[in-house]
């Protein structure tokens, strides 16, 4: 290895001090980046999936003989006391029971958001290529 400057043995603590500090700015930088990018109408379809999951998931125990398992009436669940009433342009999203790696979820016609997993799988290989060019660039190596 042609080198111009002084090499550092990198520890496993240090190592693993700078890869939690990578993770940390990757996230981060995920994180800004879809509350910038993603519109904020498609944002609130994300949240109020949350919503009506639990409220789906209510009326399913409630009711066995009436399962959800397609359309979603969001006027009975209201009536039932698992929904508050929402207000977002009907025509624009429109939410259903639809079957999914885990079982029957709610989606929205929108584009899916990633599983958190996968979101998780994503930040770990981002942090992975940020501590690899940091250590490169702080001239860090693993074997001397």
């Amino acid at each position: 290895m042609d080198s111009k400057g002084k090499t550092t043995q990198l520890t496993w603590k240090n190592g693993l001090m700078i890869f939690a500090a990578c993770w940390v700015v990757t996230a981060g930088a995920v994180y800004l980046l879809r509350q910038a990018l993603i519109p904020k109408d498609e944002m609130d379809c994300y949240h109020r999936i949350d919503t009506l999951q639990k409220a789906v998931n209510q009326w399913n125990a409630a009711h066995p003989d009436k399962i959800i398992n397609d359309e979603i009436d969001e006027v009975a669940l209201a009536k039932e006391g698992f929904l508050q009433a929402q207000t977002y342009d009907h025509e624009k999203h429109y939410y259903f029971v639809g079957e999914t790696a885990h079982g029957m979820k709610v989606k929205c016609n929108k584009h899916e958001d990633n599983p958190f997993v996968l979101r998780l799988t994503g930040d770990f290989l981002l942090a992975v290529l940020v501590f690899i060019v940091f250590c490169i660039n702080r001239r860090y190596v693993l074997f001397d």
